[in-house]
């Protein structure tokens, strides 16, 4: 194990930043990350375990053990693939369509990898992951206990896990289990999407047919953070009661919403944002992108400073214009 000291983290979050970590290390395997949470343990560091980056922001430098989990592995099981916490999310997507499995389609070009995804339970275009997630396993940061979590023992919500909530920094997740199927059914929810297979006059799509249009629309309306840095939307969608939607829309009567399996109706944060006067807003070196207004962009000198500076200045906007008080979706740090 190598255990790096003076770690710069910009090219380990997907936004840029110029980030110092005190300690950094890469673990590919379960005696990796033992040696890991000894080094930690002995010199009485905090850990943060890290992924792909694609859904951190960081406000400053980390003194602590930035913890790199890239187990690789793929291994299908029948209609269950079991994925290392390492693995590319839409490498995994793809793959997965060319065994003629399915049930990620819809989830297609979202960055990051594999063992992000049960934290955030990623969502798009209708579909998330609880909805093909059977387990997990992870690994105690404090004990070293090697420990299995359940579809409820997650408790997912709305782009939320427990290991967003108490099991914060907990642990380390070493391995997803998901359960696709031979059969595909479209789920076809959000208009954008079946416009676009309108648009390539698609009339019955096959799994490749709606992952590929969901890259499309991806590539069209997101920047890509390869070329821009960015971790994607900065903030979830407001889900609002139905007096609420009725309140806003006696002040806004255009505001768009959909109605959620709960009953709540989930309204666009980046029209809200866009509404506010607020595309193309600047601090520094963050910018509200032109091309989405739910994006903040690292123009290249952006300082996490900046970038905290603008959201703290959205969210005030947004909330004295409608009095919706909008939520951040990518972990803080």
């Amino acid at each position: 194990m190598l255990f790096h000291e003076n770690f710069n983290l910009s090219r380990h979050n997907t936004l840029g930043l110029d980030i110092r970590a005190r300690y950094f290390c890469d673990a590919g395997n379960q005696q990796d990350l033992s040696e890991a949470l000894a080094f930690a343990r002995d010199r009485e560091l905090e850990i943060l375990v890290l992924g792909g980056g694609s859904n951190v922001v960081f406000s400053g430098d980390f003194e602590g053990l930035v913890l790199c989990v890239n187990f690789q592995g793929v291994q299908f099981d029948d209609q269950k693939v079991l994925v290392g916490a390492g693995v590319n999310w839409h490498w995994l997507v793809r793959h997965s369509l060319q065994k003629e499995l399915y049930g990620l389609e819809n989830l297609s070009l979202i960055p990051g990898l594999a063992g992000a995804s049960p934290v955030q339970n990623i969502g798009a275009y209708g579909q998330e992951l609880d909805r093909v997630f059977v387990a997990l396993a992870a690994t105690d940061l404090h004990t070293g206990e090697e420990l299995t979590f359940t579809k409820s023992d997650c408790r997912f919500g709305y782009r939320h896990s427990i290991f967003k909530d108490e099991l914060k920094g907990q642990v380390a997740i070493t391995q997803i289990t998901l359960q696709l199927s031979t059969e595909y059914t479209p789920i076809l929810e959000y208009g954008e999407l079946v416009s676009e297979l309108e648009r390539r006059e698609i009339e019955i799509p096959k799994a490749v047919d709606t992952s590929d249009a969901v890259i499309a629309i991806r590539k069209r309306k997101l920047p890509d953070p390869d070329v821009v840095g960015n971790v994607g939307s900065f903030y979830k969608n407001p889900e609002l009661s139905s007096q609420t939607l009725t309140s806003l829309r006696q002040r806004c009567p255009n505001v768009p919403s959909r109605k959620t399996e709960k009953g709540l109706h989930k309204v666009p944060a980046a029209w809200l944002i866009e509404q506010a006067g607020l595309k193309g807003e600047a601090v520094g070196g963050a910018l509200v992108s032109t091309q989405h207004a739910l994006v903040l962009v690292n123009q290249g000198n952006a300082s996490s400073q900046d970038v905290m500076a603008l959201a703290t200045r959205i969210e005030h906007q947004v909330q004295s214009k409608f009095d919706i008080l909008l939520e951040v979706e990518p972990v803080l740090y």
